[in-house]
This record gives structure tokens, C-alpha cells and sequence, in this order.
């Protein structure tokens, strides 16, 4: 199944970690970056598909640190990621150096991460030979954050997830994703897909399906409308009184924005 066949969103919440646990995952974070860091100086100007680099870069990754066979691959991928980025960074005329890791972040997936939603909980794998480590989420109490709509549905699966150290605490960035309707329930109001909009600034609307508007036509006839207006104001006219009192560019905006959506 590809990956255009899923919706995917991004949970973020705080973890309740123990001192202990703390300091596994510490560890765990600096044998991460070490970890990406040998195969970025593998695979820069090398190579950059997933299969090459982790091909190229594994058993490194593997002998010079102590992370586990999965956490060994998806660091390979993740340099894989950056190294795409480099290039297309490149190729738009915009400098790209070889990715370098710094950050305290690390990457989990299924097999290296288990979310127990009831118990509103997750069980992270460390590194070497620890056994992993279980973490509370820190989730609003009255049960209204936008996190449970996913922990709490069966059609959201968790999916790659990112653990970041900021600030003395441990956020978890939880991936989730589900399969997109299909194309003849798209767009249905009875008995199928319930159409949500989210209206915004860049994209004048974005639909639950994924589908994007662009508010470049609105934002130009708003500039336009904004131009006439202050000319009219420096004249008598009766426009110019229609101008002052906002209701003709208000129509006329209300107009556009109803036949762009179309």
C-alpha cells in the first residue's frame, strides 16, 4: 500500500519519564545521533535512496554503536531523508552541506515503539541490551485535547514517530495515519465522508480529505479592492462613499472567495 493512500497526522504530547528511564533514553538519543552521523559521512555524495544508504551505512552503524538492528535502519533513513533535502536544496540554487546531527531527537516506529492507548502509555525501545522503557503520556485531564481523537479511534494507526528532548522534558511527536476514503465516498454527505474545512491564510481552505486551496487569487483581488478604495477616497464620488463604508469590496470579496472555492 503506498503512502498516498493514508491521511497522517502528528500528535504531540509530554512524557512522564523516570529518572532511570531518563537517562536510558539519553543514552539511547547519543548513540541515535552518533548513529546517523556515520552514515551521512558514508553516504554524502555517495548515495541517498533509503535501500543504498542503509546498504552502504548499516553494519557501520551497527559495529560502532549500540543501537538495535531497527533503530540501525530507520537512522539510515533518516540520513536518506536529509540527504534528498540537500540535494533538492541544490538544485534550487540554495546552499546544502553535508547533514550533520546535533538535535535530541530520535525515531520510532512500530516495531521500536508500543502505544497503549487505554493506559495512555508507550513502551520505547532503548539502546544495547536494556529492556525498553515505559512512559506516561501527559494528556489533558478532561479528555477534550485534540490527542485523543486519535489514541481513542480504531481507524488511526500509529505510524514513525519522532521523541524530542527540549527544555528538560521528553515530547513525543505520535505519528498516526489511516487509509483514505475512497474516491466515490469523497465528498458525500449522506452515509459517507463528512467533509471538514479548515480555513487559513496561505491556503484559503483545506479540506479533511487533503485538499487545498490556495488563497493567491483572493489575496490579489484584496490588494486590488484595497488599491480602488483609496483612490475613490480621494475623490467625492458616491463609489467613494460605498468604498468608506466597506460594502462594495466586502461583496465583491465575499463573491470571489465563494467562486474560487467552487
Amino acid at each position: 500500500m503506498s503512502g498516498d493512500e493514508y491521511c497522517h497526522r502528528t500528535a504531540i504530547t509530554r512524557l512522564s519519564v523516570s529518572p532511570h528511564d531518563e537517562s536510558l533514553l539519553r543514552e539511547t538519543v547519543d548513540e541515535w545521533k552518533r548513529g546517523c552521523q556515520i552514515a551521512s559521512d558514508k553516504a554524502w555524495e555517495c548515495c541517498h535512496s533509503k535501500a543504498d544508504v542503509q546498504q552502504l551505512a548499516y553494519d557501520d552503524v551497527r559495529e560502532e554503536t549500540t543501537l538495535g538492528s531497527q533503530h540501525a535502519i530507520l537512522a539510515c533513513h533518516q540520513v536518506s531523508d536529509n540527504i534528498k533535502s540537500c540535494i533538492s536544496r541544490r538544485r534550487e540554487g540554495r546552499k546544502a552541506g553535508k547533514p550533520t546531527y546535533t538535535s535530541p531527537t530520535i525515531s520510532y516506529d512500530s516495531r521500536t515503539m508500543t502505544v497503549f492507548p487505554e493506559q495512555e502509555a508507550v513502551s520505547l525501545t532503548t539502546h544495547g541490551d536494556h529492556s525498553r522503557v515505559r512512559a506516561d503520556l501527559v494528556l489533558p485531564d478532561d479528555g477534550d485535547g485534540y490527542q485523543h481523537q486519535f489514541l481513542s479511534s480504531e481507524a488511526w494507526e500509529p505510524t514513525q514517530s519522532t521523541l524530542h528532548y527540549r527544555s528538560g522534558e521528553w515530547y513525543l511527536h505520535l505519528g498516526f495515519r489511516k487509509h483514505k476514503p475512497d474516491a466515490d465516498e469523497t465528498g458525500t454527505t449522506e452515509n459517507g465522508t463528512v467533509l471538514g474545512v479548515d480555513l487559513g491564510v496561505k491556503e484559503i481552505a483545506v479540506t479533511s480529505t487533503a485538499r487545498f486551496f490556495s488563497a493567491a487569487e483572493l489575496n490579489h483581488n484584496r490588494r486590488e479592492f484595497k488599491r480602488v478604495r483609496a483612490d475613490l477616497r480621494t475623490h467625492g464620488s458616491r463609489n467613494a462613499q460605498n468604498a468608506r463604508s466597506n460594502e462594495w469590496p466586502r461583496n465583491q470579496i465575499r463573491h470571489a472567495r465563494l467562486a474560487h472555492c467552487r
